[in-house]
């Protein structure tokens, strides 16, 4: 099977004419960036048009593409800048694109924030995951991009470091600063949220009961119980 970058290298000699390696570009990339797209805008519809998008500029821009290696990265960060400018304009307009209900593995981050159990608490589900975007495409750009491939694509340290071509010990920094910058405007925007979801008691094991949960024993009924 041909590499991406040998595909590519054969886009460009032979776009438009032959259009067979392009395809099969877009066949092993089209879910993955589905995939990447949804769980930043949470909508389906359009997440799929994003992506179709992303694709036809692919198409249109593979010839001035100078480092066939690097066409997942070029490809990825497209994608990524895609959906944050649609949540930008989703801020601007918020009814432009309702937001649906994100399975669990794809949910925007942080994913301890949108954990909530009950089926009742979906609206507050929605509106904190609405925050959460407001707090992304709020950030700057190259925070927003970092923390997505970290956090959405779960790609390594090393992997992001030779993307975006820097040194490892700049991406953790940037990835620390870009973490810190999401939390001060989480806290600042979404802070009626996170306490909602601090305040909620943790679910029970299944099968305890409340009253046979194990309760600390006090210091005078333990010094009995050992001289006993």
């Amino acid at each position: 099977m041909l590499s991406d970058a040998a595909l590519v290298m054969r886009c460009q000699h032979e776009l438009p004419e032959t259009t067979r390696s392009f395809e099969e570009l877009v066949r092993r990339y089209t879910q993955r960036l589905y995939t990447l797209v949804f769980r930043i805008v949470a909508n389906r519809e359009e997440a799929e048009d994003i992506t179709q998008d992303v694709l036809l500029k692919a198409y249109y821009s593979l010839p001035q593409l100078k480092q066939p290696a690097q066409f997942s990265t070029w490809l990825y960060r497209m994608a990524t800048n895609a959906a944050l400018d649609s949540l930008e304009r989703r801020r601007r307009h918020p009814w432009t694109a309702p937001i649906e209900q994100v399975p669990e593995q794809a949910q925007p981050l942080p994913a301890a924030a949108v954990a909530l159990a009950h089926p009742e608490e979906q609206l507050l589900r929605n509106e904190l995951r609405d925050c959460i975007n407001t707090v992304l495409c709020t950030l700057e750009r190259e925070q927003a991009q970092i923390l997505v491939m970290r956090e959405l694509e779960e790609l390594s340290y090393d992997d992001i470091a030779r993307m975006l071509d820097v040194s490892l010990g700049a991406i953790k920094m940037r990835l620390h600063r870009a973490r810190l910058a999401f939390q001060r405007l989480f806290l600042k925007l979404c802070s009626h949220y996170a306490r909602v979801v601090r305040s909620r008691p943790r679910p029970e094991r299944s099968g305890q009961r409340p009253s046979q949960q194990a309760r600390p024993i006090p210091r005078q009924q333990q010094r009995a119980k050992e001289q006993s």
